[in-house]
């Protein structure tokens, strides 16, 4: 990506000065910020508004983009005003179909009794005129096409849509995204786990740019996902979600006291399978004390050696693991090699640890 380098400085060009733009907030109503000269540049009056992020023209209700008409200077194409109504993407002019009570002069757009006006058929493709419909249950009006709710428990009006009664709205920015939770269960999880605490990573052992030993980030990955897999686990909506709290966790590196971690054990605690506790069946385990388990070893037919010669023994420990997607897709079975390693190094240095009889205590990890 070129990058462009500006010292936004005031300074003087050809005996004039110049105080550079910075923001498009600067700028007066009808006016853009030119990002090429850092300089506010008027939209028309008659035909144009403002883009909603301050950076350009757009062209108003009525009226299309004039493709025709070439300039090497002018940032934004000019508008030409069409007979009836404009399409939201200002390409196509377009009429009032008799669904409608007809063209409003005043506003430039076809009018509705009821509903909201629809510019494209069900395949997707524009029409050449404008229609009132009712979006179904489900679906709600955006930029003349009928969209369905981000989630299937909403319902949805003419242009929002809401969770339906016993379920609460999380992770959207609008009534149109996010995703509909149990409320009681919903309302657990965020008093026990506070979004304060339980989008936030710490990193205790590193030395953060300010000196102290403490640095903490917020998570987009559990901000987006947490409530969502730790309520729907809670709900048995689905083993992926359990799965997908158990990733979160172990992006927490195991950490006991972190939310992704806590709801974890929680919800688990009281399971066991295979002599395991917290090892619920569909879910797998994270944490395991040493109860003993390993004390029955009849189960292994396996002769193993020190000596990598000694045939038909081997001198090396053969391990699984079995990997997850994030969304706790099952991705299958993989040979143990290098995948749990922090340390770096060679192959073989780094793999000495499954060796039969090898003791390793410790590596150093590079922080810096």
């Amino acid at each position: 990506m070129p990058w462009l380098l500006l010292l936004l400085l005031p300074g003087t060009v050809l005996g004039t000065t110049f105080t550079p733009v910075t923001s498009s907030s600067s700028c007066t109503s009808g006016s853009y910020l030119d990002t090429a000269t850092f300089s506010c540049v008027a939209c028309d009056a008659t035909t144009q508004d403002v883009t909603p992020d301050g950076y350009g023209c757009q062209c108003k209700a009525g009226y299309i983009r004039d493709f025709n008409t070439t300039s090497t200077t002018a940032p934004n194409p000019p508008c030409i005003a069409c007979t009836y109504a404009s399409d939201s993407l200002r390409l196509f002019c377009m009429t009032c179909d008799s669904t409608t009570t007809g063209f409003d002069t005043s506003t430039r757009e076809c009018t509705c009794a009821t509903g909201g006006l629809v510019e494209t058929d069900q395949a997707g493709v524009t029409r050449t005129y404008k229609s009132c419909v009712t979006c179904t249950a489900g679906s709600y009006l955006s930029g003349g096409v009928c969209l369905p709710c981000n989630d299937p428990l909403m319902q949805a009006s003419t242009s929002t849509c809401a969770c339906n009664s016993s379920y609460t709205q999380v992770n959207g920015a609008t009534y149109n995204d996010g995703v509909c939770l149990h409320t009681a269960t919903t309302t657990d999880m965020q008093t026990n786990y506070p979004a304060s605490t339980a989008y936030t990573v710490t990193y205790p052992n590193v030395v953060s740019a300010a000196g102290t030993t403490t640095s903490s980030v917020t998570s987009a990955v559990l901000e987006r996902w947490f409530y969502e897999a730790a309520v729907k686990c809670t709900r048995e909506a689905g083993v992926q979600w359990c799965q997908m709290l158990a990733n979160m966790c172990v992006l927490q590196m195991y950490l006991e006291s972190s939310a992704a971690c806590a709801a974890w054990i929680s919800l688990t605690a009281a399971l066991t399978t295979n002599g395991f506790t917290g090892w619920g069946t569909g879910i797998g385990f994270l944490y395991f004390a040493n109860t003993g388990f390993l004390d029955d070893i009849d189960g292994i037919t396996t002769s193993y050696s020190f000596e990598r010669t000694d045939v038909p023994y081997t001198d090396t420990l053969d391990m699984r693991l079995a990997s997850y997607a994030f969304n706790g897709t099952f991705l299958g079975w993989h040979n143990l090699t290098t995948q749990l390693n922090l340390c770096g190094g060679e192959y073989d240095r780094v793999t000495k640890w499954t060796g039969y009889g090898t003791l390793i205590t410790s590596c150093l990890l590079y922080t810096s």
